[in-house]
C-alpha cells in the first residue's frame, strides 16, 4: 500500500509532459491462466521540466559537450531560446583521429545492422572479418559497440560457429559487457589489466550501456573502437511511442528526425570514448553503409566531421585495415609538449603579445 501511495501522489504531482503507460503482463506470468500482472509507468516525455529550474535561477547558462550535435535539435527539446551557438573543432599538431566508414566487406556484401540483414550470416561473417584484421593491426585495447544485447548476443553465437572468436583470441583476450553490474564492472577491469600488462584485450559492449556512457578509454586503453551498426533505439517500445507522439504535437520535431537525432548522438558518444586528450590518439571505424549518408554523416560533431573525408566513406575492410596501418605507424613517432607549441598548446610569449591581449579583452567585453 506504501508503494501504491507513493505512486499515486506523483501521478498527482505531475499532470503536464507526463503519462501513464500500462504495458501488458509480465512474460513469467503471462503464461499462467487467469493470472495478470500489467505494470504502470509514469513517464517523463518533456526534457525541458528537468531544465526548467536551471533556466529560471541562474541569469547565464552554459551547456556544452563533444556531443552535441546537431546543436538546433536542443533549443527545441529543451524550450529556451539560446543567445549564441557554436560549434568548435580541435586544434590539433597531429590528425590523432581517424574516423572512416566501412561499408562493404571484402566480398562487397553491404555491411548494415538493418532489421531485415540481423541474421544475414554473409554481413555477420563481415562484421568478425573486420574486427579479426583491425585486432590484427591494432596494439593494446580495441572497443566494439553494438546496436543492442540481443543483437550482440546471436553475432558472438555465429562468430563461435564461424571460427572468428578464436582468431580473435590468438592476438587479444576477448571481454564482453553483460547486463549484470558487477559481471561488467570485472569484465573491465580484467580488461584494464589486459592493456596494462601489454597482452591486448578487446572489450564488446552495447550502445546505451554502462559502457558507452560512463567510462573512458584514454591512450592504450583504447586505439580503436569499432561501431557494429546505427544504435536506433527500439521502436516498438510504448514509452517511445509515447514520447515521440507528445515531441511531434508540442515542438513540430518529426519522428524520423529525432530517432535518426538520438541513434547519432550514441554513435559519437561511443566512438567519443576513445579520444579523452590532445596527446591521444584512435581508430573511429563506423561498421554501416547507412553512416556514408548525409542525413546521417552531418549529424555527426564538427571536431570528427572535418576529419572524415570523402575518401574515407565507403570503404572496405581491406582498404580500411590498410589506411589503419599506415597511421598507425605515422603515430607510432615521437610526439611531445614541444610539438603542441604554438599549434594546439599556447606558449606565454603568444600569450602576453599585443594582438592577443587585444582578442582576450574583445571576448571579455562581448562577453
Amino acid at each position: 500500500l506504501t508503494v501504491i501511495s507513493h505512486f499515486a501522489t506523483l501521478v498527482a504531482t505531475y499532470t503536464k509532459g507526463f503519462t501513464i503507460i500500462i504495458e501488458p503482463s509480465d512474460d513469467k506470468v503471462a503464461g499462467v491462466v487467469g493470472v495478470f500482472n500489467p505494470i504502470l509507468n509514469l513517464s517523463c516525455l518533456d526534457a525541458s521540466i528537468a531544465m526548467r529550474p536551471v533556466l529560471e535561477r541562474f541569469q547565464s547558462v552554459v551547456i556544452t559537450s563533444g556531443t552535441l550535435s546537431p546543436l538546433d535539435m536542443y533549443p527545441k527539446m529543451l524550450d529556451f531560446h539560446p543567445v549564441t551557438m557554436a560549434s568548435f573543432t580541435m586544434t590539433l599538431a597531429r590528425q590523432c583521429i581517424l574516423p572512416m566508414i566501412v561499408a562493404k566487406g571484402n566480398d562487397q556484401v553491404a555491411l548494415t545492422s538493418k532489421f531485415e540483414a540481423r541474421d544475414d550470416t554473409a554481413v555477420i561473417r563481415n562484421y568478425g572479418s573486420l574486427l579479426a584484421e583491425m585486432v590484427a593491426c591494432v596494439p593494446d585495447g580495441v572497443v566494439c559497440f553494438f546496436t543492442s544485447y540481443l543483437y550482440m548476443e546471436n553475432v558472438v553465437a555465429a562468430w563461435y560457429e564461424q571460427g572468428v572468436i578464436d582468431t580473435i583470441q590468438r592476438h587479444k583476450l576477448l571481454f564482453i559487457e553483460t547486463q549484470d553490474a558487477a559481471e561488467t564492472s570485472l569484465a573491465l577491469l580484467n580488461y584494464i589489466k589486459a592493456c596494462e600488462n601489454g597482452r591486448g584485450a578487446v572489450l564488446l559492449s552495447v550502445a546505451r550501456g554502462k559502457v558507452s556512457e560512463g567510462v573512458d578509454f584514454d591512450h592504450h586503453l583504447g586505439r580503436a573502437v569499432l561501431m557494429f551498426g546505427i544504435p536506433y533505439v527500439y521502436t516498438q517500445s510504448r514509452i517511445l511511442k509515447a514520447r515521440l507522439e507528445y515531441l511531434r504535437d508540442q515542438f513540430q520535431i518529426r519522428e524520423n528526425d529525432f530517432l535518426t537525432f538520438d541513434a547519432m548522438r550514441h554513435a559519437a558518444q561511443c566512438i567519443g570514448r576513445v579520444l579523452r586528450g590532445k596527446t591521444d590518439y584512435g581508430i573511429m571505424v563506423l561498421a554501416d553503409k547507412r553512416f556514408g549518408r548525409q542525413d546521417k554523416r552531418g549529424k555527426l560533431p564538427k571536431w570528427i566531421q572535418e576529419h572524415l573525408k570523402d575518401s574515407m566513406i565507403n570503404l572496405s575492410t581491406e582498404e580500411a585495415v590498410q589506411i589503419s596501418r599506415k597511421w598507425l605507424r605515422l603515430m607510432a613517432q615521437p610526439f611531445t609538449r614541444e610539438d603542441q607549441l604554438g599549434v594546439s598548446l599556447l606558449t606565454m610569449e603568444q600569450l602576453e603579445t599585443k594582438e592577443m591581449q587585444e582578442k582576450i579583452q574583445q571576448k571579455v567585453q562581448q562577453g
